[in-house]
């Protein structure tokens, strides 16, 4: 195969230009899906309604809730990622602070991030030692999400101990600076646990829904994520994760579910990803290699479910891979 068609297409420049503006419409849209369904939550649930009715209204709003709660969480992924902002810096410091809001461990997941990106369901890619273990649905639902922060957790307290990792791959920062990012993590997420502890202290219902129970259900939903992107999918770029390209998803995942575009090209902005999709699509990439696209609101769901497993290593495939992760080091921009 001609070497030339060993390369990611190029795409417009702006596509990777971080902006102030988008990044703000960005932090709007979480805030909102957490503050508007829980305040209508809270209200409901104070009010003087029936029982079985403040159940009944609160109930999705708490998942909507929840919803924003895991948005929030993405601005570790994009903070990592170095696509907040043009400064590498202020990118990851952005990220840690703004993803302390759902207790998320930003810079042990960065540690282990990069890694899944430049060895993608490769023996080094250390997703391969997570999410496989978990073999049914109901396994992902209740331990996935669970297992992975432990470990994001645990990356967290090293750095800031000094002890070395068994990661090959490492976020283009000194020994120095991740410590300082490591802590800065830590300090934050406890910062945060005293928020919550202190609203649900002065006010058990409006800590309770506003922000107890949404946490607690963005565990699961997060965790089930992993699988739909990632289940039943192949080796080599264009062909190891999946995207799920609804509008609704485009909407509710503010450009996150086009991950298959994410892994093209990782320092592209979440917003600027359904461009990529279009500017792909318009060109034949997904047919010709057979890339997984899912369409519609309820199919992607089906890769959830047991039938469906995480990738384990297979680097037989890879090694006959034109499109292997040895030639392509997708931390390019």
């Amino acid at each position: 195969m001609d070497a030339s068609l060993m390369q990611r297409p190029a795409i417009p420049r702006e596509y990777y230009e971080p902006t102030l503006r988008q990044g703000a419409v960005f932090f709007m849209f979480t805030a909102a899906l957490i503050l508007i369904p829980g305040t209508a939550a809270v209200l409901i649930a104070k009010s003087d309604w029936a029982l079985w009715l403040k159940v009944a209204l609160c109930a999705p709003l708490v998942v909507l809730a929840s919803q924003g709660f895991h948005m929030v969480g993405w601005f570790a992924h994009e903070g990592i990622h170095l696509s907040l902002a043009k400064n590498k810096y202020v990118s990851m410091v952005v990220g840690i602070l703004v993803s302390g809001i759902s207790l998320f461990p930003a810079m042990g997941y960065g540690i282990t991030h990069w890694n899944h990106h430049r060895y993608t369901n490769q023996e080094s890619d250390p997703d391969t030692k997570i999410y496989p273990r978990h073999r049914t649905f109901w396994s992902r639902f209740f331990l996935a999400r669970l297992t992975a922060n432990r470990g994001y957790v645990r990356n967290s307290f090293a750095l800031v101990l000094g002890l070395r990792l068994d990661k090959g791959y490492r976020l283009p920062f000194t020994d120095i600076e991740q410590r300082i990012f490591a802590a800065l993590t830590l300090a934050n997420m406890g910062l945060w646990c005293g928020i919550y502890a202190a609203i649900t202290y002065m006010d058990p219902v409006s800590g309770a829904l506003g922000a107890i129970l949404p946490l607690m259900a963005s565990i699961p939903l997060t965790g089930l994520r992993i699988y739909l992107e990632h289940n039943g999918t192949g080796a080599g770029v264009f062909r190891d994760t999946r995207s799920y390209v609804s509008p609704f998803y485009t909407f509710l995942m503010h450009g996150n579910n086009m991950h298959l575009e994410h892994h093209l090209y990782p320092k592209v902005p979440c917003y600027n990803l359904a461009k990529v999709h279009a500017y792909l699509r318009e060109r034949g990439c997904y047919e010709q290699w057979g890339s997984p696209i899912a369409t519609g609101i309820l199919a992607p769901l089906r890769y959830v479910g047991s039938r469906y497993q995480y990738p384990s290593p297979r680097l037989a495939d890879l090694e006959a891979d034109p499109f292997r992760r040895d030639v392509l080091d997708t931390q390019r921009a």
